[in-house]
């Protein structure tokens, strides 16, 4: 096929008009030129999508736009892979329709391939569009080779974002990839059901000797999982990666947070997650109870979130202002703070108190979730002997990985049940 123009963006869509709608919009507002064209390919949407994509599109982007209508919703895989087919750009950017771009988007992410020979993939940092906080800055592997997106709710200016890292995957929400590669790869393997067709891509660049990498300097806000019944078929799905993409990827989270400064921890059910070393955790404890209190030595709310926005893994810093709030009846802003301490630091008890304070909010919806997030870590925690053949497990993983730290600390696990 002849290459007729340097960028390609291959949007798939199943109804939800205005979430395209609204991508399209955005993409013409902070793309200029017309050195690109949209490929919008169509899972047989039976909403405005059928009637109003066409004329929408050509208004935006005239010429350079087209349509692709398949009959029925074939999924994320098949859709962007069609796309790619009838593609004429050097580059195929792969992009949700539940995204909006900003000012400046594109030069960041093309720019990183001239810098980069060896770049196989891309993709911006991925932002919450209401809290400006970081959704994806590049997926990370527990031990247990679950995945996470790295720095998540982190602020989006917050300096580890600028540590230029090497990445085993990344989101197929928002890539950028070089057609010949992606064809060389074989595109998108059309056995998952939306979802895992990113990992497996990733797999099969990485396999080619290419890097990925997250392009911080571009943002994207991402609505995240809009799609209905996005999460369904997830087991089924990691399976299938799991048999054909063995060995492909392995445990880094804990590398990248040792890294940056961080520490790497477990909860007694044995989920991970990132902590700060205990004298940051003591000292910035110390500047909140010290200089940072108010005039008479009163708390001061505004300098403890300040503090948090500068080190989002201070776990006093959450308990000392949703307790403030509390006490002040604040408790709708309080339950905003309680949410966030439990996503960084996945407690029992943190849930707990997220649940009773989302009430006193008069949020039901996330009390309901707080509490059912609590019953099920009460129930992982009743079956000890799954907990501790897993424990067991990932120590000797650790031991034999000449992974010192992880097999430590699965070892102290086992050894506070009077097990090893």
């Amino acid at each position: 096929m002849n290459t007729t123009t340097p960028l390609s963006i291959i949007i798939p869509v199943w109804n939800q008009w205005h979430l395209t709608r609204a991508c399209l919009e955005s993409l013409r507002q902070h793309t200029p030129g017309d050195f690109f064209e949209v490929i919008v390919a169509d899972n047989g949407s039976k909403d405005e999508t059928a009637v109003q994509l066409t004329p929408l599109g050509e208004k935006l982007f005239g010429r350079m736009f087209r349509r692709i209508r398949l009959d029925t919703n074939q999924g994320f895989g098949p859709a962007c892979n069609l796309g790619a087919k009838s593609a004429r750009g050097e580059k195929l950017l792969f992009l949700n329709n539940d995204t909006l771009l900003t000012s400046g988007w594109l030069p960041p992410l093309m720019k990183a391939f001239d810098e980069d020979a060896r770049l196989g993939a891309a993709g911006p940092l991925l932002l919450y569009p209401e809290s400006d906080r970081v959704q994806h800055a590049g997926i990370v592997f527990t031990p247990a080779l679950r995945t996470q997106h790295l720095y998540a709710n982190f602020p989006a200016d917050h300096p580890v974002l600028r540590t230029r890292r090497t990445l085993q995957a990344i989101t197929g929400a928002c890539l950028l990839v070089p057609s010949g590669l992606f064809r060389q790869c074989g595109g998108f393997y059309e056995g998952y059901k939306n979802g895992s067709e990113d990992l497996e891509l990733c797999c099969r660049i990485r396999e080619a000797g290419k890097k990925l990498r997250c392009v911080t300097e571009s943002r994207v806000y991402h609505l995240e999982s809009q799609t209905p019944g996005r999460g369904d078929d997830d087991d089924t799905n990691a399976a299938l990666l799991n048999q054909r993409c063995k060995g492909c990827f392995g445990p880094d989270m804990h590398r990248h947070a040792v890294r940056d400064g961080y520490r790497f921890a477990i909860t007694p059910w044995l989920e991970s997650y990132i902590t700060l070393a205990e004298e940051r955790e003591t000292a910035l404890t110390s500047s909140m109870t010290g200089a940072g209190a108010g005039a008479g030595g009163e708390f001061n709310a505004a300098a403890c979130w300040q503090l948090l926005q500068q080190e989002p893994l201070w776990q006093t810093g959450y308990a000392l202002l949703a307790g403030f709030l509390e006490q002040n009846r604040l408790y709708a802003e309080a339950s905003g703070v309680r949410l966030l301490q439990t996503y960084f630091f996945p407690m029992l008890p943190h849930y707990r108190q997220l649940a009773v304070t989302a009430a006193m909010a008069g949020n039901e919806s996330l009390a309901a979730q707080a509490q059912e997030k609590a019953a099920h870590i009460n129930g992982l925690l009743e079956d000890v002997g799954a907990l501790t053949k897993k424990a067991a497990g990932l120590a000797n993983w650790a031991r034999k990985a000449g992974e010192q730290e992880l097999q430590h600390l699965y070892e102290g696990w086992l050894k506070e049940l009077g097990l090893l």
